[in-house]
């Protein structure tokens, strides 16, 4: 439909006069349809002008809406901004005073004529070939009709267009290995078997390895072969082994209910299609109720995954959106809720086809993840990566992550577990750029030899490596089995010290004084370095009672502090009279403005009460004061003038200007600030007096 010629037809002549009649008659009536039938496009076009009527009189008249249909599309102007809506009647906003709703129902709409209804209702149905009949209303019930055949094909080409993309992806997944059916049974199933016996009969038989026993005085003998089992008797919900396949079984009495003998397993198959990798996964469902000697056996495939050198997209068989057709479907999660969701909807655990990995992988965009490699030595522990989609995640990382590779390949595999299992871990600066081991780990090959000595080393061992790279293996050994007490990098501090003193000497002292906590000895060292002691010297770095030696420290340290807070204080509050002294002729700071005037702080007592007062962060901002970085002002009112009211930074020009809580400026403060801010300006451009030579 072009929109332009549907904006060109003409509006009708509305009859407002019989529109009010209308709306008054009927009490619910709030809008009044007059039709148009005219060309557009070279279409028939039907045209709905829909005029509301509103007020407490029913006397507002105005046009809301224009409805254009035609015979495969239509689209609705809103009048009054003139946008283009896309919604059925029913389902746009009229408005009233105050107030606005949906129509819900054509209760409160009618032609203003039975010959506007009978024109709408004639070409509706000669549209669609609708000849059914109606009680009442018929033209509202054929436009409803109408409109909803119309959105059902809008619908239908949306969703083809996502669809056809789903099936051409679809189209990967081929058949099925010949050996998958005797995969399930022998290995997916392997444990879901039973020994159902029968006391009568005097007979058992053995689902695993399908032979049928003897039962005599309850034990199992073979009926054809000299094999029974005379150690365990055969009861109901006993644990039983087979005499024939040697498999301890749980012994079922075939009398007994069989309703909950059903089995749940699930299993993935990886296959390669070019040079992308698919991922399938399977539900299973041996059912032994029916009959216990052959249990039927059900496969579906629920998931499938296309990995590509750069993207991923997963897939679930489920209901397409609202059409309820069973389809393949982009994978929306199933949400989450107190409960795990039943294991015939998501799987729990899988068994994996593939015994090959890098097998299947080769010539693929995975060809050198080596998925092997880690599932044998890093996803082999089931505290870590048990997770049923194990080879997608694994996969999801390696494209992330393609260094995963190199780590894997040395054998540095708890690297590889800590970075994809701790997300804190991820902060390890590791360059997958570089197409060598060392230059990913960022290490020399000194390092690196100490790395493969370790054998099997952590995240830590390399960032200790790398914090002081000149370290010797000895020193290296004992680092790596520093106790970090609660803080993170504890060995960073030992080898901060080792600049004074040796590690030897470090971990002896701390040994042999019985340190309970060592950030205790960091604390006090910390102490030492700020106060400038010599740290070479061995009575002040190993006190022969640290205990004692903490404690006075302690206080001293505390002394220092204040004597050092006093002092730059007193620093600071000279620099602000010095300020004050220079800005003493400045006109900007002799602003008398609707009550407000700004001046500079007097102390530093009054930067922190600032702060104080009107909740936000000057207090801190002394040192930046204090090096010139920054200068703040007070603004006041007059009537109040020690109360905090604004606080202004100026660095060349008005950084900020914060009220109470961090608020904006008032009209009044900003009209303020911009008169500052012009006259500081004009200041700061004035050229400097020379002074003259004497």
């Amino acid at each position: 439909m072009k929109k332009k010629d549907l904006r060109e037809i003409p509006i009708p002549k509305a009859d407002i006069k019989q529109i009010r009649e209308i709306a008054v008659k009927g009490k619910e009536i709030r809008g009044v349809i007059v039709t148009q039938k005219k060309k557009a496009d070279e279409q028939e076009t039907l045209v709905l002008n829909v005029y509301q009527v509103s007020g407490k009189n029913r006397k507002d008249i105005s046009l809301l809406f224009r409805v254009f249909c035609q015979k495969d599309d239509y689209t609705t102007l809103e009048v009054d901004n003139s946008k283009w809506r896309t919604g059925a009647l029913l389902y746009l906003v009229c408005r009233d005073i105050g107030w606005c709703e949906y129509w819900w129902n054509y209760s409160q709409l009618e032609f203003i004529s039975d010959k506007d209804a009978k024109q709408a209702e004639s070409t509706l149905r000669k549209w669609t070939n609708n000849n059914e009949e109606y009680k009442e209303r018929a033209a509202f019930a054929v436009l409803d009709r109408y409109q909803n055949h119309i959105k059902h094909i809008r619908l239908m080409k949306k969703h083809k267009k996502e669809t056809d993309v789903i099936d051409a992806e679809m189209d990967k997944f081929g058949e099925l290995p010949d050996d998958y059916q005797t995969f399930i049974e022998e290995s997916v199933f392997k444990d879901e078997n039973y020994i159902f016996y029968n006391t009568k009969r005097k007979r058992a038989f053995c689902t695993s390895c399908k032979h049928t026993f003897i039962l005599e005085d309850k034990k199992l003998r073979h009926e054809t072969i000299g094999i029974m089992n005379s150690r365990d008797e055969v009861r109901h919900n006993r644990t039983v082994c087979c005499p024939y396949c040697n498999k301890f079984l749980m012994a079922k009495s075939e009398g007994m209910s069989r309703q909950s003998l059903v089995s749940v397993q699930w299993s993935v198959l990886v296959q390669a299609h070019n040079e992308e990798i698919l991922t399938r996964y399977f539900c299973h469902i041996k059912d032994f109720r029916i009959n216990f000697h052959n249990p039927k056996i059900t496969t579906s495939e629920d998931y499938r995954t296309v990995h590509k050198a750069e993207s991923v997209k997963d897939y679930m068989w489920a209901h397409y959106k609202t059409t309820g057709d069973m389809r393949w479907c982009y994978y929306r999660d199933r949400g989450s809720s107190w409960y795990p969701l039943a294991e015939t909807i998501a799987p729990r655990s899988v068994v994996a086809y593939n015994t090959n990995l890098q097998e299947v992988v080769a010539g693929t965009c995975m060809k050198y993840s080596v998925p092997d490699i880690f599932i044998k030595n890093v996803a082999n522990d089931n505290r870590h990566f048990n997770s049923p989609w194990l080879i997608d995640n694994y996969f999801n990382s390696y494209r992330q992550y393609p260094f995963i590779e190199q780590l894997l390949k040395v054998g540095f595999y708890k690297m590889v577990q800590e970075f994809l299992e701790d997300h804190r871990m991820r902060n390890t600066d590791l360059n997958g750029g570089c197409n060598s081991i060392l230059g990913t780990l960022g290490i020399n090959k000194y390092q690196f030899n100490m790395l493969r000595k370790v054998g099997n080393p952590s995240l830590r061992d390399l960032e200790i490596l790398r914090y002081k790279p000149d370290l010797k293996w000895d020193e290296f050994s004992e680092l790596r089995y520093v106790h970090d007490d609660g803080y993170g990098c504890m060995y960073k501090k030992f080898i901060d010290l080792m600049q004074h003193t040796t590690l030897y000497k470090l971990l002896k002292y701390i040994s042999k004084q019985k340190i309970s906590h060592t950030q205790d000895y960091f604390d006090y060292t910390g102490w030492l370095e700020e106060m400038d002691y010599d740290m070479k010297n061995e009575f002040n770095l190993f006190p022969k009672n640290f205990e004692k030696a903490h404690d006075e420290m302690s206080k001293q340290y505390m002394k220092f502090k204040d004597k050092q807070a006093r002092e730059e204080t007193k620093r600071f509050n000279r620099m602000l009279k010095k300020m004050k002294n220079k800005t003493v002729e400045v006109e900007a700071m002799k602003l008398d403005i609707q009550g407000l005037f700004i001046r500079l702080p007097n102390r530093l007592e009054e930067l922190k009460a600032e702060g104080e007062a009107l909740h936000h962060c000057v207090g801190t901002y002394m040192e930046k004061v204090r090096k010139g970085e920054t200068m703040i002002f007070f603004i006041r009112q007059k009537e109040a003038p020690e109360k905090p009211y604004y606080t202004l930074e100026w660095h060349g020009r008005v950084i900020q200007c914060r009220g109470f809580r961090n608020c904006d400026m008032t009209p009044e403060v900003k009209a303020f600030v911009e008169i500052f801010q012009e006259k500081m300006t004009e200041h700061e451009n004035k050229p400097k007096k020379q002074r003259k030579a004497g």
